[in-house]
This record gives C-alpha cells, sequence and structure tokens, in this order.
C-alpha cells in the first residue's frame, strides 16, 4: 500500500507540475506573439532590400512596414509631402521605436 500511494503521489506531482507549465505556456505565448507582431514579426512582410516611397504608397503597402497598422499608414499619407525620412517623425502617430524600426525601409522621392 505504501508503495502504491508513493506512485499516486509521484504521478500527481508531475500532473500538476505539467499543468502548472501549460497555464504559463498559454498565459505567455499571446504575449510574445503580440509583442513579435508589433516589431519583428512585420519584416517578414517585405522582401529583403525593399524600399517603400512614403510619398506615393497607398495605405496597404505602408501598412506592410514594421510596426505600421491602419491608423499610423493613414497618418502617413496625412501628413505628405515628405522632403526627407526623417519627416516621417513629425506624424503624431510616429515615434522615435517606429521611425527606428521603418527607417531601412522608406525612401522620399
Amino acid at each position: 500500500m505504501l508503495k502504491k500511494s508513493r506512485f499516486s503521489l509521484l504521478r500527481n506531482g508531475c500532473f500538476l507540475s505539467f499543468a502548472f507549465i501549460l497555464c504559463a505556456v498559454l498565459i505567455a505565448g499571446p504575449g510574445v506573439t503580440s509583442a513579435q507582431a508589433a516589431g519583428k514579426t512585420s519584416y517578414a512582410k517585405l522582401a529583403p532590400g525593399t524600399k517603400i516611397n512614403i510619398n506615393k504608397a497607398d495605405q496597404t503597402t505602408l501598412e506592410k512596414l514594421p510596426g505600421i497598422g491602419p491608423g499610423k499608414a493613414k497618418s502617413i499619407i496625412n501628413g505628405r509631402p515628405y522632403k526627407t525620412i526623417n519627416d516621417v517623425m513629425k506624424v503624431s502617430d510616429i515615434k522615435r521605436n517606429t521611425f527606428d524600426a521603418i527607417k531601412e525601409f522608406i525612401v522620399v522621392e
């Protein structure tokens, strides 16, 4: 009887450990995904070396830039024309972090 109860306790302990780890992964998972979606995951939308002219691109094209969603894309369009890529930071929705993420992908012509 003693051996059986030790085995049951060990089995229940393993189950509880597994359940705890599973819950932690489920809770942490969406946060990691959201952070990636806001940043580096967006890079996959553009081919390497792609440059987008922020003075001429449509909203859909601008949304391919890292960290640029529909609202920021509309703000970029409304702030045209731009003389330099740094001028895009005059748009209220574009902060330094966003600019740093998109600067290698944008041009003005």
